[in-house]
């Protein structure tokens, strides 16, 4: 929403000064920070495809202090930088880490979300180091990240209105406690939409009309948490912020305090004119080829040796290669290519 607000705002506005001022609005709306330790880029080179951006969302402490992440994503933008991808990491996918820190010694088997846990309340340490084991886990480098705090989604909802969910099944959450939601598509305030996006607990064969396409637990989760961004995208497009470049200020500056990006020392309207091309309703989603399993007594999501480790392997290939679509098009069952 900001790379189409931004463009729009430069192509269609003939006062210089105003394209300017809301250029450098969107600039300073959103913090930035070197979270992955990489430096700043040549601001003279052109920005080209592929590229893969980590994203983390939490519930974050003041000054982005916290322990934990909540949802881990990789979006990868293809070669002509046209269209986008998202890849949602289990939190607790066993993955090997380099650095343990005081958790256990170095290297370990453990939860990627350890990974994050090592850097403590120094979000630009847990950043590098879950960048770090996806990087030893998929061979994939990331060109960027960001941290997304989750009351950034709940403003976002409040600017809106509400968002619309289609909620597969009745549900009661944990957040806030005891919420009951029916099965079906719903506008909802953004109180119970946060519910819904942070629900695991809901998602098992003991929930009754839950079906296994969902997945269990984290799986459902990350599935809803696709659903809550497109819902949230198509909302601020009924609404006109995709198509008036006036609009999308407001929605940056109230949202913009909730996001923290890396950008390589490059602008976010240097990268919203690099990425006007990406169609946010084309967005495709994709699972990791895994399932929950039981290691000595703790609950981790595995990549089972066989077709799955066989599907996650080709699939770290295609995000390395740019070959994402076609990878979707072998593998139907761990994407989602719809609303």
């Amino acid at each position: 929403m900001a790379a189409t607000g931004a463009v729009l705002m430069v192509l269609s506005l003939t006062t210089v000064g105003y394209a300017g001022t809301f250029l450098a609005q969107l600039n300073d709306a959103v913090a930035s920070e070197d979270l992955l330790g990489n430096g700043r880029a040549d601001a003279t080179a052109d920005i080209t495809g592929p590229l893969n951006f980590l994203v983390i969302g939490s519930d974050m402490r003041d000054d982005w202090n916290s322990a934990h992440s909540d949802s881990i994503m990789i979006v990868h933008v293809n070669k002509t930088l046209d269209t986008a991808t998202i890849i949602s990491i289990p939190r607790d996918l066993h993955v090997t880490i380099n650095n343990c820190g005081d958790l256990y010694l170095s290297p370990c088997q453990s939860k990627i979300n350890d990974a994050f846990a090592v850097g403590g309340h120094n979000a630009a340490a847990s950043v590098q180091n879950v960048a770090d084991t996806l990087t030893s886990h998929t061979g994939v480098a990331f060109d960027g990240a960001a941290m997304i705090n989750f009351a950034g989604f709940a403003e976002l909802v409040d600017t809106l209105g509400s968002v619309e969910l289609c909620i597969p099944f009745n549900m009661t959450l944990a957040h806030p406690k005891g919420t009951y939601v029916e099965k079906g598509c719903r506008d909802y305030d953004s109180t119970v939409a946060l519910g819904v996006m942070r629900e695991r607990y809901a998602y098992g064969p003991e929930t009754p009309g839950w079906t296994p396409e969902w997945g269990v637990g984290d799986f459902g989760r990350q599935k809803m948490q696709q659903h809550f961004v497109k819902q949230l995208l198509a909302k601020a497009k009924q609404q006109g912020y995709i198509s008036d470049p006036t609009k999308i200020g407001v929605l940056i500056e109230t949202i913009g305090d909730q996001i923290l990006v890396d950008l390589g020392g490059r602008s976010v309207t240097e990268f919203a004119l690099a990425l006007r091309g990406v169609n946010p309703g084309g967005l495709s989603t994709i699972r990791i080829p895994s399932e929950p399993a039981d290691i000595n007594g703790t609950s981790y999501v595995v990549t089972q040796s066989g077709p799955q480790q066989a599907a996650a392997g080709s699939l770290y290939t295609a995000l390395r290669t740019d070959n994402l679509q076609a990878w979707i098009s072998k593998h139907p069952d761990w994407a989602d290519t719809g609303a």
